[in-house]
Formats: C-alpha cells, structure tokens, sequence
C-alpha cells in the first residue's frame, strides 16, 4: 500500500519538480535468458543458462494534467500567455523529443506502520502519454512509459549506474 511523491529533474539542469498526484508507479525489469541445452544425454533439460537484464520500463499513471506535465508527455514546449500576468499556458505539442531525467520516488508504505522507502531513477527517458481524454466521467489521467537508462558518470565499484532504493528495515 504505498504512497508517495514523484519528482521530476530535468537532465540538462534545473530544480526538481513534483509531477503531482500519481497513482501507480510501476518498474518492469526484462530478462533475456540465454540457455545452452543438455546435448550429453537423452533426457534432454538444460546445460548452463545466462540470465540478462534487457531492459528496466517503467509506467507511472498521473492525475495532474498541469501544463508542465502535458508538455513532456505531448513532446512540446509550454509558454505563457501574457508573459505580464499569465492567465494562460500555450503547448505546442510535437515540437521537441523524449527528454531525460532524474526521477525520485520518495514513499511510504501504509502497511508497514509508515516505514518509508526512496527510489532514485539515475536517468530516466519519458515517453509520450498512452492515451489524453478531454472527454469523459472519470478523473483524468496522463498513463505514461518510460526506460530507465545508464548513468556513465557513475563509475564506484558496487554503486548502479541504473538506479538505487532505499528503504527502512521491518523489525521482526
């Protein structure tokens, strides 16, 4: 039963920035598995097997369709409009790629009485949004992909160039 906040730092620079109300946030880790069948006799199995980490996806399920959010998901630009006293945000959509970030998960677990847990995305590539409804009886929801991809720039021995959790120990 977790819960918690998503925060969103650019890779070019800039502050972290809270994405809002999410509702899932989900890591699906993809595994290439290499086997050498057993050709020594007739029973068949398997000899030695590989195991290798494809790829780490991820999906995450937003509920704040602010203008920020909409202009990731929809690879755009956000302006405001007047620039004096913004009443108005302007996305062009399609007018940039995929951009990468830092993404921090910082939650708690309400079923383990409030033991918390922090989940840092070294570098985290955002796709565009799965679907965008301006029209129905639910609340809105950005559900969005994304690729965890390798930090070169981490290179200590035992440290993951992917990404990192932390979480508080439950006593027995």
């Amino acid at each position: 039963m977790g819960k918690g906040i998503v925060k969103l730092t650019p890779e070019a620079g800039g502050a972290a920035v809270d994405v809002g109300n999410v509702s899932a946030l989900n890591f699906n880790i993809n595994e290439n598995i290499i086997k050498l069948p057993n050709y020594r006799t007739a029973g068949g199995g398997t000899y030695a097997q590989v195991n290798r980490i494809e790829s780490v996806e991820f999906t995450a399920t937003l509920h704040d369709l602010s203008p920020e959010n909409l202009a990731m998901v929809l690879f755009g630009t956000m302006t405001t409009s007047p620039a004096e006293t913004p009443t108005k945000a302007v996305i062009e959509a399609l007018t940039t790629g995929a951009q990468t970030f830092e993404m921090v998960f910082e939650g708690i677990n309400e079923a383990a009485t409030g033991k918390t847990v922090t989940v840092t995305v070294h570098r985290a590539k955002i796709g565009a949004a799965q679907g965008l409804g301006f029209i129905g009886d639910e609340f809105g929801a950005l559900e969005i992909t994304g690729e965890v991809l390798i930090d070169t720039s981490i290179t200590t021995a035992g440290l993951s160039q992917f990404f990192k959790v932390e979480m508080d120990l439950i006593a027995d």
